[in-house]
């Protein structure tokens, strides 16, 4: 038997396309100031809190960038 994996989804971007033929765009992440505080005091002896925090600042990023470019498409 497979053993179960536990994980959280901290970010995520999706494009779907709607019954009418319209497209949504949507993104949802924890924000990394939150994630790095609940960690450091929930976890303080794990140390890459900062450092996935600060991937979270970049996938944001990535995300408002795709956002703004994908509007020349729909």
């Amino acid at each position: 038997m497979a053993k179960k994996q536990n994980k959280a989804n901290l970010f995520s971007f999706n494009v779907y396309l709607k019954q009418d033929g319209n497209v949504e765009i949507l993104f949802d992440g924890v924000k990394p100031e939150d994630f790095e505080s609940v960690m450091n005091k929930g976890m303080p002896e794990y140390d890459g809190a900062h450092s996935i925090a600060s991937l979270l600042r970049y996938l944001r990023s990535m995300a408002d960038e795709m956002l703004e470019k994908s509007n020349k498409y729909i």
